[in-house]
């Protein structure tokens, strides 16, 4: 009760024990909506090293039969009590370039087109405990890296982990300081990760698409090709994927458009191209933020966007707008 505006570092999984602690130390809790394109997302590491993984996360059968082995009816419920929506890592409804199309390309959960998927790839060999095998033998494990900072991320792979399971695929979970997880991401010493998604899932034609191409090297699904074209090719390496090639050509034509109607018409091929290839593994997303209010505050939103880029928070509302009960000026 000592904080009269408080967000960050609470967790929707605190809901339960901050509204049951409304009345005893005199605030309110509110639920605002995430606007990331996916509030937990997998990325596998298209430049890794090691290349049998690398050359099957850069075929979009097994991107795709990953992600349609994964249950998210099933993490909605288990850990967002349904109050989050299935989706991939794209826009949001409340941005005027949504179409349903970009959520549900290769989410629905289909345990028997996935291993189809997997049998077309050749990992048709398993071992004595089911798992298949990878071209030079090994059994298919994925270790999924992460930052450390988030039960949430570890709640949610143990549910995709049992869901791999069954098409014959096993997941461990591997934490790390963040700057460690970072430098292993972009060494290829990472295959897989897991993050947030995009953020800014409530983007217009006139804002960049940056986050669907290759453009930095902060960019876990392909940290080396984003880091090329961020250096305009000093350092990096260069796409090497049709797709993702096509959408650095689809980001530069955006960049030199002249028109809303013509960004419109890039930005629909660069989503359409981004959802059907499955780059980033999306699972979950609107999920919901609880804002901590003291009840002596005044002018906040009942409901709102949470949201760094764009919103910057707080600042989109006008904190300045705020005030307290009771303080200077006030009867």
């Amino acid at each position: 009760g000592e904080a009269d505006l408080q967000a960050r570092y609470l967790r929707f999984d605190h809901f339960t024990f901050l509204k049951e602690s409304e009345s005893r130390y005199d605030f309110s809790v509110r639920l605002w909506k995430k606007a990331r394109g996916s509030q937990i997302a997998l990325f596998p590491n298209l430049n890794a090293k090691d290349e049998v993984w690398r050359q099957l996360f850069q075929d979009v059968r097994f991107r795709r039969a990953l992600s349609i082995a994964v249950n998210r009816a099933e993490i909605n419920q288990v850990i967002y009590y349904g109050l989050a929506k299935e989706s991939q890592d794209t826009l949001l409804p409340e941005s005027p370039l949504y179409t349903d199309a970009y959520r549900t390309a290769w989410a629905a959960f289909d345990i028997n087109r996935a291993n189809a998927l997997l049998d077309k790839i050749g990992l048709t060999k398993r071992d004595d405990e089911g798992l298949r095998l990878l071209k030079d033998g090994r059994p298919a494990v994925i270790t999924v890296e992460t930052a450390g900072e988030s039960t949430e991320q570890t709640d949610v792979l143990e549910l995709v982990r049992d869901s791999w399971r069954k098409v014959g695929l096993k997941l461990l979970t591997k934490p790390s300081q963040r700057e460690v997880f970072r430098q292993r991401i972009y060494s290829g010493d990472t295959i897989m990760s897991v993050w947030s998604g995009i953020s800014n899932g409530i983007a217009t034609a006139m804002m960049s698409p940056n986050e669907f191409s290759p453009s930095s090297k902060l960019q876990f699904q392909w940290p080396r090709w984003g880091h090329y074209i961020q250096t305009g090719g000093t350092s990096g390496e260069a796409p090497t994927l049709k797709p993702a090639q096509q959408l650095v050509t689809l980001n530069r034509d955006w960049q030199a458009a002249k028109t809303i109607e013509t960004k419109t018409k890039i930005w629909h091929k660069i989503l359409n191209l981004h959802a059907e290839n499955v780059f980033v593994i999306g699972l979950i997303n609107s999920a919901k933020q609880p804002i901590v209010i003291s009840n002596k505050l005044r002018n906040i939103p009942k409901e709102g966007v949470y949201n760094w880029h764009p919103g910057a928070y707080f600042g989109i509302y006008r904190p300045a707008t705020f005030w307290l009960t009771g303080g200077k000026g006030e009867k």
